[in-house]
């Protein structure tokens, strides 16, 4: 584990660079959008290398507290309450969409975002229904 934490350090702090290196030292030699492209880059892999490597100092020093999240990350009861919040949840977000549309349509969206939720909405049902059949083959 300890290079697994010392490479996601070195990745955060190379990411730090490559925001710094676009905003000050290459300011001449880009554009505006590469500029904010190398920043945007720099700043999500510094915080993603910075936070695996906070959380993996962490799990060093609490080994009990990682153990009892990985029974209960693993345990049936566990997974169906999850697999079943997601099933809400992706029913809610499929009707919000539709009202989303709705909305759109009253206040005179721009076709394009009504046509992008409808065909969102859709693609979405393909989707279930696609794997509604797979899983019913399956189990």
């Amino acid at each position: 584990m300890k290079k697994k934490k010392g490479v996601y350090l070195v990745i955060g702090i190379v990411g730090i660079v490559f925001a710094f290196a676009a905003k000050f030292l290459l300011r001449d030699y880009l554009s505006d959008s590469q500029s904010g492209a190398m920043i945007g880059v720099g700043a999500g892999l510094f915080g993603f290398g910075i936070s695996i490597w906070c959380i993996g100092k962490w799990n060093e020093k609490n080994p009990e507290f990682v153990k009892q999240n990985e029974i209960e990350a693993n345990d049936e009861r566990n997974q169906i309450i999850r697999m079943k919040a997601q099933a809400l949840c992706g029913e809610i977000f499929h009707w919000l969409l539709m009202v989303g549309a709705w909305i759109g349509i009253c206040v005179s969206a721009p076709l394009w975002t009504i046509l992008l939720l409808v065909g969102v909405f859709l693609l979405k049902t393909i989707l279930d229904l696609i794997l509604m059949a797979y899983y019913q083959r399956k189990m």
